[in-house]
């Protein structure tokens, strides 16, 4: 079995060019399950009913989000249509327990999950050990043969500890927020890991944002209205290869499509 997991899609350009690459990818690579974040897909927060149905038509099985996950209030509202999105568990406004889906293929049920970290992340209700376990006893009796974690949170450390500690349950922990692609990918105790998949977003840019406009917030102390940055993207993912036999994973790698 062969996972791709698509790391943070960035606005248009970012919808863009998943749409644009996903149908050849699936086909050069032979992906049978796809994976994406999406929490910054509607102008860079959030995700809106129609983003959900082009991300979907554009072949992605299923969504995970991160600490943007309520900015656009329709969530709510279409969640019921929405129901191939997984929220943070320990995201502090989520009000439905969408926060894992049992995905049954090849033999395999696989209980993909979506965590948030606590570090510079204020919308994290409960730390993230705490939070997994909690997920851990409330899926046990649905026995799944391994956790997928998109672990949502902003430093490396934080990610490899998460990875280290949970390895026993979590066999793939990729780690999204930062839109840097990492180059740690690895398998720790059978653990398919990566600090950051990265974004598919605007090359150039500030993690997806207009430079101007960063350089204007952060330097100027100028007030600004959040502009995703426009022009060709970069689009990161990795590939996670499943054993479906053992039920584990044998490998992990990274792909990075620059304009």
């Amino acid at each position: 079995m062969r996972i791709l997991f698509i790391g943070d899609i960035v606005g248009k350009s970012g919808r863009d060019i998943v749409s644009s690459l996903l149908y050849s990818l699936k086909k050069e690579y032979d992906i049978d399950l796809v994976i994406a974040n999406a929490e910054n897909s509607a102008h860079g927060k959030g995700i809106t009913i129609r983003i959900y149905r082009q991300l979907m038509d554009a072949g992605i099985d299923y969504i995970t989000m991160g600490n943007h996950t309520y900015s656009k209030a329709e969530i709510n509202k279409y969640m019921e249509e929405m129901n191939r999105i997984i929220v943070p568990y320990n995201h502090s406004m989520r009000s439905s327990d969408n926060y894992y889906k049992i995905i049954e293929y090849k033999g395999l049920k696989i209980c993909l999950t979506n965590i948030l970290g606590t570090v510079l992340i204020p919308e994290t209700s409960i730390d993230q050990y705490t939070s997994f376990n909690h997920v851990i006893e409330e899926t046990a009796s649905l026995n799944p043969d391994f956790y997928f974690v998109d672990f949502h949170a902003e430093t490396t450390a934080e990610k490899r500890l998460f990875a280290e500690y949970f390895s026993d349950y979590a066999k793939v922990v990729v780690g999204t927020h930062t839109h840097v692609q990492t180059a740690d990918e690895d398998l720790i105790n059978g653990c398919a890991f990566i600090s950051d998949v990265g974004m598919c977003g605007a090359y150039e840019s500030i993690i997806g944002r207009d430079i101007d406009e960063t350089i204007r917030a952060n330097i100027d102390n100028e007030k600004t209205v959040y502009t995703i940055a426009e022009g060709p993207a970069v689009f990161c993912a990795v590939i996670i290869d499943i054993d479906e036999n053992k039920r584990i994973p044998t490998g992990i790698s990274r792909i990075q499509i620059r304009p």
